[in-house]
């Protein structure tokens, strides 16, 4: 059976400045939405579904505000955001939670093909994101498998799939449509982070002209020196684990003094740290359900000492190089985009930046990050994608069947080969695979 991948993925216009004085009346200001097209079209043209942006951005501020928390607008700059969860879902998580723009880690292993775009996953997916929702989504890309299951890939079969994938991207989107790469799961590989064989990918940025992000250890944390040094043009992006930090806290610190280009993401992910656990990844079970329950639990009691450790572990960071943090979520569970979890933790986020210095708040906020990476995207482009509308949820016969075909192994990690198979035999039947 195939096995999910995970999910995990410019200026500042002078509208912002008209917010600020109105960050804690808790109004909301919702985008237009996409006009539906009509049913029993083969081909949808999106063009038809995306309207011009405003010429300003309109600020979105919280309908969920918190007593002493900062709340103005957030840009979420760690997000795994995946494929296939359901966009307006998504985008309603953000709207109710200030959240006005973020950069997203989006995933396909099979190399894009322009007559095979759906909007359910893949790089039709993305585009429909950003055609949908203009101005807030900054897309980086990676194959959608990282960790420990990808190091014996790493290097010339790993930058091979970047690559191509990257190429067949351009061809159908542009050269200004994916902005970076990652993020790159480098903490979970044995080798060093600066091994010839990561430095590949590195390459393929900067001959891009993208930036990339990446999570690096403690006791290999003197290579993203090196590497921030030797990309000097290409912005890029770190977290770390709560004990790495720990432990690595004063050279991470002057590592963002000493390079103008390396920036540190604060991820609600791992504010959310319990008895040494990150619990949004500690609590997922089988069902969503079983998931949401297990974190609200383990959240909501430990809650004060969950908020005011992380006060203490991140605060000398901030005040060290408030110009250098940035926050995101982290978020890639699909249960943690449930609207109980995800408002707990922007409601953590929120109270974790307002005991910052007020002076820093709007920088962790969202300053910082829209300095560096702007506003989300543009792209107007007309791409025709295959209606799915009347597409019926795939059955584990026809499932299965499409695995055979494709000789699809019990493994995370398909070769390009079978997921693009993979993908052309649901095509062929008609049907979504909704758990892929």
């Amino acid at each position: 059976m195939r096995k999910s991948v995970i999910f995990a993925s410019v200026i500042l216009v002078a509208a912002i400045a008209l917010g600020f004085y109105f960050y804690n009346s808790g109004s909301g200001n919702s985008l237009g939405e996409e006009s539906p097209s009509s049913e029993g079209q083969i081909l949808e043209n999106s063009s038809k579904q995306t309207e011009a942006p405003e010429e300003a951005f309109k600020i979105i501020y919280p309908e969920l505000t918190y007593e002493g928390a900062y709340n103005g607008p957030l840009y979420a700059t760690s997000e795994q955001v995946g494929e296939g969860y359901p966009i307006d879902k998504y985008f309603s998580n953000l709207n109710k939670n200030g959240v006005n723009w973020l950069i997203g880690f989006y995933t396909f292993s099979g190399e894009p093909k322009e007559n095979n775009l759906i909007k359910e996953n893949g790089l039709g997916y993305v585009i429909s994101v950003v055609q949908k929702y203009p101005r807030r989504v900054v897309p980086f890309y990676n194959p959608g498998f990282g960790g420990e299951e990808v190091e014996p890939l790493v290097g010339e079969e790993l930058t091979a799939i970047y690559s191509r994938n990257l190429a067949a991207t351009k061809s159908i989107v542009g050269n200004n449509f994916i902005n970076g790469l990652g993020e790159i799961e480098t903490q979970e590989w044995g080798i060093a982070h600066n091994n010839p064989k990561v430095i590949q990918l590195f390459d393929l940025a900067e001959s891009n002209n993208i930036n990339f992000m990446l999570h690096p250890v403690a006791s290999k944390i003197d290579q993203i020196d090196q590497i921030a040094k030797a990309y000097p043009n290409q912005k890029i992006i770190i977290h770390m684990y709560r004990e790495d930090l720990d432990n690595g806290e004063s050279k991470v610190i002057k590592i963002l003094q000493e390079n103008e280009n390396i920036f540190y993401s604060i991820d609600a992910a791992h504010i959310a740290y319990s008895n040494k656990r990150d619990i949004v990844y500690e609590y997922e079970k089988s069902t969503i359900e079983e998931s949401k329950s297990a974190f609200i639990s383990d959240f909501d009691s430990n809650y004060n000492k969950i908020l005011n450790d992380a006060v203490s572990d991140y605060k000398p960071l901030v005040e060290a190089v408030p110009n250098k943090v940035m926050w995101g979520t982290e978020a890639g569970p699909v249960y943690t985009f449930e609207p109980e979890v995800y408002d707990r933790l922007i409601k953590i986020s929120r109270e974790f930046i307002g005991k910052m210095p007020p002076e820093h708040q709007e920088l962790l906020g969202y300053k910082n990050a829209l300095r560096e990476f702007g506003e989300g995207i543009i792209f107007e482009e007309e791409i025709e994608f295959i209606d799915t509308k009347l597409w019926a949820e795939c059955t584990d016969a026809e499932i299965n069947e499409c695995d055979g075909q494709c000789e699809i192994p019990d493994a995370d990690v398909l070769t390009a080969e079978q997921e693009s198979c993979f993908e052309e035999c649901l095509i062929a039947k008609q049907c979504i695979d909704s758990g892929g």
